[in-house]
Protein backbone atom coordinates (compact mmCIF):
# COMPACT_ATOMS: atom_id res chain seq x y z
CA UNK A 1 0.00 0.00 0.00
CA UNK A 2 3.07 2.79 0.90
CA UNK A 3 4.05 1.49 -2.47
CA UNK A 4 1.09 2.27 -4.06
CA UNK A 5 0.76 5.47 -2.47
CA UNK A 6 4.28 6.65 -2.97
CA UNK A 7 3.82 5.63 -7.18
CA UNK A 8 0.35 8.17 -7.20
CA UNK A 9 2.61 10.85 -5.44
CA UNK A 10 5.31 11.26 -7.66
CA UNK A 11 3.31 10.79 -10.61
CA UNK A 12 1.20 13.70 -9.95
CA UNK A 13 4.16 15.40 -8.70
CA UNK A 14 6.06 14.92 -12.45
CA UNK A 15 2.18 15.97 -14.19
CA UNK A 16 2.09 19.02 -12.19
CA UNK A 17 5.78 19.59 -13.50
CA UNK A 18 4.66 19.26 -17.49
CA UNK A 19 1.29 20.91 -16.72
CA UNK A 20 3.98 24.09 -15.99
CA UNK A 21 5.60 24.18 -19.02
CA UNK A 22 3.13 24.84 -21.26
CA UNK A 23 3.79 28.02 -24.11
CA UNK A 24 0.83 29.89 -24.98
CA UNK A 25 0.79 31.61 -28.58
CA UNK A 26 -0.21 35.09 -29.29
CA UNK A 27 -2.33 35.44 -32.28
CA UNK A 28 -4.96 37.61 -33.96
CA UNK A 29 -8.15 37.12 -36.01
CA UNK A 30 -7.52 36.29 -39.29
CA UNK A 31 -10.66 38.34 -40.80
CA UNK A 32 -12.56 41.07 -39.52
CA UNK A 33 -15.69 39.69 -37.68
CA UNK A 34 -14.01 36.46 -36.64
CA UNK A 35 -16.10 34.31 -33.82
CA UNK A 36 -15.31 33.31 -30.63
CA UNK A 37 -18.04 30.55 -29.26
CA UNK A 38 -19.05 29.34 -26.21
CA UNK A 39 -18.29 25.53 -27.24
CA UNK A 40 -16.80 24.43 -30.45
CA UNK A 41 -19.48 24.40 -32.86
CA UNK A 42 -21.05 27.66 -35.20
CA UNK A 43 -24.35 26.26 -34.09
CA UNK A 44 -23.40 27.56 -30.10
CA UNK A 45 -23.46 30.79 -28.44
CA UNK A 46 -21.17 33.63 -30.00
CA UNK A 47 -19.34 35.37 -27.01
CA UNK A 48 -17.35 37.77 -29.03
CA UNK A 49 -17.04 39.00 -32.64
CA UNK A 50 -13.35 39.90 -33.07
CA UNK A 51 -11.56 42.51 -35.48
CA UNK A 52 -8.01 41.47 -36.83
CA UNK A 53 -6.43 43.99 -34.07
CA UNK A 54 -7.64 42.01 -31.33
CA UNK A 55 -4.93 40.06 -29.50
CA UNK A 56 -5.82 36.78 -28.40
CA UNK A 57 -4.29 33.90 -26.53
CA UNK A 58 -4.07 30.70 -28.29
CA UNK A 59 -3.94 28.31 -25.25
CA UNK A 60 -3.82 25.18 -27.33
CA UNK A 61 -5.68 23.30 -30.19
CA UNK A 62 -8.83 21.41 -29.26
CA UNK A 63 -8.96 19.24 -32.21
CA UNK A 64 -8.66 19.89 -36.14
CA UNK A 65 -11.05 22.53 -36.59
CA UNK A 66 -11.39 24.28 -33.05
CA UNK A 67 -8.81 25.67 -30.83
CA UNK A 68 -9.07 27.13 -27.35
CA UNK A 69 -8.28 30.82 -26.85
CA UNK A 70 -9.15 33.79 -24.19
CA UNK A 71 -9.39 37.17 -24.76
CA UNK A 72 -9.82 39.51 -22.28
CA UNK A 73 -10.15 36.58 -19.58
CA UNK A 74 -12.45 35.30 -21.49
CA UNK A 75 -12.55 31.87 -22.56
CA UNK A 76 -14.29 30.06 -25.96
CA UNK A 77 -13.66 28.64 -28.61
CA UNK A 78 -12.19 29.54 -32.64
CA UNK A 79 -11.91 28.10 -36.07
CA UNK A 80 -8.32 27.18 -35.99
CA UNK A 81 -8.60 28.51 -39.79
CA UNK A 82 -9.32 32.42 -38.51
CA UNK A 83 -6.61 32.48 -36.19
CA UNK A 84 -3.56 34.31 -37.73
CA UNK A 85 0.36 35.16 -36.94
CA UNK A 86 1.13 32.82 -33.52
CA UNK A 87 4.33 33.67 -32.51
CA UNK A 88 5.21 31.35 -29.40
CA UNK A 89 5.19 32.95 -25.48
CA UNK A 90 6.21 31.41 -22.28
CA UNK A 91 3.42 30.57 -20.06
CA UNK A 92 2.35 32.51 -16.96
CA UNK A 93 3.64 31.01 -13.72
CA UNK A 94 2.10 31.56 -10.81
CA UNK A 95 4.07 33.35 -7.79
CA UNK A 96 4.05 31.19 -4.61
CA UNK A 97 3.53 33.12 -1.57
Amino acid sequence: MKKLVFIFALSLQTAFVFAANKTEMLASARYENSKMYRQPGTSTEVLKALTSADEIVVVRKYNNQWSIVTLNGQVGYMLTSEIAQAKPQPAKTLARK
